[in-house]
């Protein structure tokens, strides 16, 4: 198998482990950190099984060579969490989700602004509009909307974008074993924020199944694939878990969003998708000049 259909399949069964993470975080009626805590503690042993599994002995030797990179990786994804998890919470599925979906094209101003890599019109094109859409989500006013949470999940879209932006720095490092602290420090902080989580048994059964086994397991995949394909088609692959997120809590939960996030939504969807249908026009004429 070619290294972009590693990473198509990587990425894809990364989105689609994690799409029910929005459900699971919407269903729990527990305060934020308590979940936050038992969320991040639960997917960094998940995450210590995985990579103890496929590293063995050399995990420690791994870990050390992710270095300061890794280290940024680990403070942005823990910063991240628990922005998302408190953002989920005060904002709903479907706004948190929707504005969370541009972290890749926020990864790409990053990597401009550091990296030097180029920014095409495409690119400052479709970012212009999800601003605009995000500008509607967050002036959302029906009842449930709340601008902290929206501006939360803006801020987890920036600092997940960071995580993608230095992992993007180092293609031939394996970044993935930096979640692993990452998510220890996000339950730390959680605990001493929060204090003692309270669940009751089922809301803890949910958070095991999601955050032990899924969300460790996507996060790896979906880390792993920036390695292997363009930023286009991780954008793309990740409006699946926009798509199926708030579809599974509109569902089952009967969370309905607002008219001015359906259509803010809407904008930044139709945005992403054109900014990367267009991506990949740009480049099957390339590979056609070369050949």
């Amino acid at each position: 198998m070619q290294e972009r259909q590693k990473g198509l399949l990587m990425t894809a069964a990364g989105v689609l482990l994690m799409s029910p993470d929005a459900l699971v975080l919407r269903w729990v009626s527990a305060d934020a950190l308590h979940v936050l805590a038992w969320r991040a503690l639960m997917m960094a042993a998940g995450l210590g099984v995985l990579l103890g599994l496929r590293y063995r002995t050399a995990l420690p030797r791994v870990l050390a060579r992710c270095g300061w990179t890794g280290a940024g990786c680990a403070l942005s994804y823990a910063a991240s969490t628990m922005c998302y998890v408190t953002a989920m919470n005060l904002a709903g599925a479907a706004s948190t989700l929707l504005i969370y979906s541009v972290s890749p094209l926020v990864a790409g101003l990053i990597a401009w602004a550091w990296l030097g890599e180029r920014l095409s019109r495409r690119d400052l094109a479709a970012i212009l509009v999800c601003v605009a859409g995000i500008v509607l989500i967050v002036s959302d006013d029906a009842p449930g909307a709340s601008l902290s949470g929206n501006l939360l999940a803006l801020a987890a879209a920036t600092l997940f974008a960071a995580n993608l932006a230095l992992a993007r720095s180092r293609p031939l490092v394996d970044m993935s074993p930096a979640l692993l602290p990452g998510a220890l420090l996000a339950s730390l902080a959680a605990f001493a924020l929060g204090g003692a989580p309270r669940l009751d048994g089922g809301e803890l059964a949910a958070l095991a199944a999601m955050a032990l086994v899924l969300l460790p397991l996507g996060f790896m995949l979906v880390q792993l694939g920036p390695r292997r394909i363009g930023a286009a088609e991780v954008g793309l692959l990740l409006l699946l878990e926009v798509v199926l997120g708030p579809l599974w809590v509109w569902w089952l939960l009967g969370e309905a969003p607002g008219a001015r996030v359906l259509f803010g939504g809407m904008v930044v969807l139709l945005a992403l998708l054109g900014h990367t249908l267009a991506g990949w026009r740009v480049a099957g004429r390339s590979a056609a000049a070369v050949t």
